[in-house]
């Protein structure tokens, strides 16, 4: 077990090199298969959601073999967490923002936006301290009635992020801390971070956009474009963050 913080030095043992090359190549294979007709918005999203279920099911798998010591405090309802920044890759913006634009009424749409212009305003460009003091007032721009809703699709730090102390999180979020160490399994964080890691290379590889930014500033710059999801898997710059 481990925290956010620490896990870079706590990984799990299985965590080589030889290791996060074949989550590079799985994630190659993934993404020549999911655009086997050609470069598009839907190949792209089919690349992303396909990705992720790969890490997924590789922490499932893993599981199933290696039960967990202690159980993982969160439920349903529970969202301490989803009140600290979120920062995702271009490539989780276009299958977020996707969704989001199709799956939405437009009045939620509309709510969306008046949420990332609102988080835009109080976060961008503030200093750590100066974000931490508005924690409450900037929760995830997807939190609705204290759960995801786009949790079919959300990003990958967020399935990786979980916690062995509830109470632990609800006081680090009332105390309006800046960072907080979340004790989980460390490897879980070592496998998403290793497919987030392997998206990073692919989509190098094809000369797409990877710098990672706010998930409420990739949003806003997902609906600024015509046709994000098209024109990043093209290798133009849709997202300016």
């Amino acid at each position: 077990m481990t925290s956010v913080e620490n896990q870079e030095q706590k990984r799990h043992p299985a965590t080589v090199a030889e290791g996060d090359e074949l989550f590079h190549v799985a994630v190659q294979g993934i993404a020549a298969e999911a655009m086997a007709g050609g470069r598009t918005g839907k190949g792209a999203r089919r690349f992303v959601l396909r990705a992720l279920a790969f890490g997924d099911q590789v922490i499932q798998d893993y599981e199933a073999k290696s039960p967990m010591e202690e159980k993982i405090a969160c439920r349903p309802g529970c969202s301490y967490c989803c009140h600290y920044e979120v920062v995702l890759s271009p490539a989780e913006a276009v299958l977020i923002g996707h969704h989001a634009k199709h799956a939405f009424s437009e009045p939620d749409i509309v709510r969306l936006l008046e949420r990332m212009d609102r988080v835009l305003y109080l976060r961008e460009g503030r200093s750590v301290s100066e974000r931490a003091e508005v924690l409450h007032e900037t929760p995830c721009v997807f939190l609705e009635e204290d759960k995801c809703s786009v949790y079919e699709v959300r990003p990958l730090i967020c399935r990786a992020l979980h916690s062995l102390d509830r109470e632990g999180c609800r006081a680090a979020v009332h105390a309006k801390h800046s960072k907080v160490a979340f004790v989980g399994y460390s490897h879980r964080y070592y496998v998403f971070q290793a497919v987030r890691s392997a998206i990073r290379q692919t989509c190098d590889e094809m000369d797409c956009q990877t710098q990672e930014m706010t998930i409420a500033r990739a949003l806003a710059d997902y609906f600024d474009h015509p046709e994000p999801s098209d024109a990043w898997i093209h290798g133009d710059e849709v997202f300016k963050g």
